[in-house]
């Protein structure tokens, strides 16, 4: 069975769009190049191939018949999806362009802030970062280089360690500064984050025995936990590589030492493939003095 039999040809969809958009067969031929009996005569083949009147001729405008209002609606829809999947390829087409996959958070708060480091360090390199959070497949996503939180690297993947996951209170300066101690946190507003361990784990690791934490605000996100602290709405038991920027810039403190490691890695990925393209590795170099 044959797939969409029944679409007509584009060119008489972007005819179609046109003149009823402008309600003149004229004013769309101009529009478009091309005559006002090329128009016409696309609109009858048009009409022919999906066997109903899509307008009403009144002398020299045209009107839309309610099966043309309705296929309107439709063909306005696809173009513009057409127009935004071509405008998405537009990464694909620039030279030096080097696709970069990251989990949001590690984007926005690892990442972000070196962009201008690895364009200075590499200037023929284009990063496109891609946050959709799928899963990496490296031979059917058009991606060059991966950034995964995983307990071990996948194999069969080139690999470089980043950094390895610890965990500890970090919060505004005005939030941290009357802490003397662990035991001060009992009772204050705490952030929660979605980590295999949690502020309980931190606690005993810090020599306090309590009950479980639950009081504070919970996030499955570890870019809006930070994000929180950094507003002073409470302390949160973050990720020390991903809070590395805002602690360097006064925005968050680390108030004790203590810090508990988890068992998760941020790792870089790629192939052997993708490292054969000299911009895809020159950026990949500047990965590895990340570390």
């Amino acid at each position: 069975m044959v797939r969409f039999r029944h679409i007509p040809p584009t060119q008489f969809l972007k005819g179609f769009e046109a003149a009823a958009r402008l309600e003149s067969f004229s004013r769309a031929a101009e529009e478009l190049g091309l005559s006002q009996s090329a128009i016409s005569h696309q609109m009858r083949l048009l009409e022919g191939h999906i066997g109903q009147p899509l307008f009403l001729r009144i002398g020299r405008e045209v009107r839309l018949t309610d099966a043309g209002r309705d296929y309107q609606r439709t063909v306005r829809q696809c173009l513009e999806l057409m127009e935004a999947g071509y405008r998405r390829l537009e990464p694909y087409r620039k030279p030096g362009s080097v696709v970069i996959y990251a989990p949001r958070d590690f984007a926005r708060r690892w990442l972000l802030h070196r962009l201008p480091d690895l364009t200075g360090t590499v200037p023929a390199c284009e990063p496109w970062l891609d946050t959709s959070g799928v899963p990496v497949d490296f031979e059917t996503m058009e991606v060059d280089l991966a950034i995964v939180h995983a307990d071990e690297p996948p194999e069969g993947h080139e690999c470089l360690l980043l950094a390895r996951d610890r965990l500890s209170p970090l919060g505004a300066p005005d939030q941290v500064r009357g802490l003397r101690g662990p035991g001060d946190l009992v009772g204050m507003p705490l952030i929660h984050c979605e980590h295999e361990l949690g502020w309980a784990d931190w606690l005993t690791r810090a020599g306090l025995e309590t009950e479980r934490i639950w009081q504070g605000s919970n996030f499955s996100d570890g870019d809006l936990a930070l994000a929180a602290a950094e507003l002073g709405q409470g302390i949160a038991l973050g990720s020390l590589p991903l809070a590395q920027t805002a602690l360097a810039g006064g925005l968050l403190v680390q108030p004790f030492a203590e810090t508990i490691e988890t068992r998760r890695a941020w790792y870089a990925l790629s192939t052997p493939d993708r490292l054969a393209d000299a911009d895809v590795r020159a950026a990949w170099a500047w990965l590895g003095k990340q570390i």
